[in-house]
């Protein structure tokens, strides 16, 4: 789901702050690695809105440390979608490997501290990489935060389509993980310009891309996405250690 080279970059954002610890902060809450979001870009082609996320939430943290929350989007006209992520259980002892578009769901609860104390199972039709409108959003539930970080989708919702989806868990590295996506910007026609949003269900970290969709798409060199985002996650960089 890597955006083609010749791509259009409409947006990025990269806070790598630490690779190596858990105990630091990350904005607006504490959280090290296990909840660092590190990279998201937006980019365009043929249509097609292309997004990449990388992270330091894998399964492999640990049960209580592994909260991925959902995608949440607003246009221009204030109308609130969400893109349901997924991510399953976590656990330290059996690797679990990525997830593709129509793998289950998963609702998180945590307590008030932030850390997971359970999954479960999403509706049936809230499969990962399934997008949305007229959802209901949870908020964290550490003290003060308001902005919605998981949905769900209940009888007013409607279910706008499917994107071609990963989200790489465990498969890849043994501190990152990636979340790749595309789908057809006529989901979101009369929007001319879409914010995408995604934390942890904690909201320990987040990022937030501005893409404006209004821009009449011309060929660019676009570096990084040209290789894939697991290049990405490979490199090490300088500058933010």
């Amino acid at each position: 789901m890597a955006a083609p080279a010749g791509a259009l970059l409409l947006g990025y954002a990269i806070e790598d702050t630490n690779d190596t610890k858990n105990d630091y902060y990350l904005g607006p809450h504490y959280g090290g690695q296990n909840y660092d979001v590190e990279f998201m870009a937006v980019a365009y082609q043929a249509g097609k809105i292309f997004l990449t996320i990388a992270t330091g939430q894998r399964p492999d943290n640990g049960a209580q440390y592994y909260s991925p929350g959902d995608i949440r989007i607003v246009d221009n006209n204030n109308k609130v979608y969400g893109i349901e992520v997924g991510g399953g259980a976590g656990g330290t002892g059996i690797k679990q490997g990525a997830i593709n578009e129509g793998a289950q769901g998963t609702t998180y609860t945590l307590n008030s501290n932030g850390y997971t104390v359970s999954s479960a199972n999403a509706a049936a039709a809230q499969t990962a990489g399934s997008i949305w409108s007229n959802v209901q959003w949870m908020s964290s539930p550490i003290a003060g935060e308001t902005a919605g970080v998981q949905f769900n989708a209940g009888v007013n919702s409607a279910k706008l389509g499917m994107a071609d989806y990963v989200y790489t868990r465990d498969d890849v590295t043994n501190q990152h993980s990636v979340i790749e996506l595309s789908f057809e910007l006529a989901m979101f026609s009369n929007a001319s310009a879409l914010d995408f949003f995604w934390a942890p269900s904690c909201n320990n970290d987040v990022l937030n891309v501005h893409a404006d969709v209004s821009q009449v798409p011309e060929p660019a060199t676009l570096a990084l996405f040209g290789v894939g985002l697991l290049g990405f996650v490979r490199r090490r960089r300088t500058g933010k250690k």
